[in-house]
């Protein structure tokens, strides 16, 4: 398959590279397709590849021994996942499936260390991504551990708008996770979701449609409020 080295380009790690350099990385990894809904990775899995999404995107999940799903991230075009077993050769932490036909390059945790070894570029834009992530989890342990539904719901519905698209005053999520997936995100169940989604659209702050969330008033999300 021949691949545009502009999709690679798009990737966080490679966006500084030489042409050189980057067809070196187009050729150590194999490129693959999945249609969407299809998994990718299973939780406990043991390979230890990196993958490199070029298009569409996938979901970072867990399911609990009774079937409750948490949501860690969706990830699009741009992202890496796969790269902690890849550093430590542990099984995977979660599963990951896609959530639209997608096109991964994938590369062998050794290629991975040996372009690291090699690149000081890459290595250091790696460990940037890395603490970014890390800071982002350990949001998301206080937010569940410390703050109300509330709280959590007016705080992820701020991070899905800074992705929106502007509307005049206000700012249209699109497509929009269903309510059972908002819920996995923060940590909560869909009911409660459903209760501070009509009390959002009763004050006027939200407007709810099929597969899109419209915020009418992100002032009112802005404005810290407690129970």
């Amino acid at each position: 398959m021949a691949i545009d080295l502009d999709l690679f380009r798009r990737i966080s790690l490679f966006e500084e590279l030489s042409e050189a350099a980057l067809a070196r990385v187009v050729s150590a990894c194999k490129v693959v397709s999945y249609e969407a809904n299809a998994e990718v990775l299973g939780e406990q899995d043991q390979s230890n590849d990196v993958f490199f999404i070029l298009r569409g995107g996938v979901r970072i999940n867990s399911v609990t021994p009774g079937g409750k799903e948490v949501i860690f991230s969706d990830l699009l075009a741009g992202a890496i996942f796969g790269e902690f077993s890849a550093i430590d050769h542990l099984p995977r932490s979660a599963a990951v499936v896609a959530i639209t036909d997608c096109l991964l390059a994938r590369m062998t945790s050794r290629q991975f260390f040996e372009m690291l070894r090699n690149d000081g570029v890459i290595a250091t834009r790696l460990v940037e991504l890395l603490v970014a992530k890390i800071r982002r989890l350990s949001e998301r342990v206080f937010e569940v551990s410390t703050l109300s539904v509330r709280e959590r719901v007016r705080r992820e519905l701020l991070r899905l708008a800074v992705s929106g698209t502007r509307t005049g005053t206000g700012i249209t999520i699109r497509p929009a996770p269903t309510h059972y997936e908002f819920a996995a995100l923060i940590g909560s169940h869909r009911e409660a979701v459903t209760r501070e989604f009509n009390r959002l659209e009763g004050q006027g702050t939200l407007q709810v449609g099929r597969q899109q969330i419209r915020i009418v008033a992100p002032q009112n999300l802005r404005d810290l409020y407690g129970d």
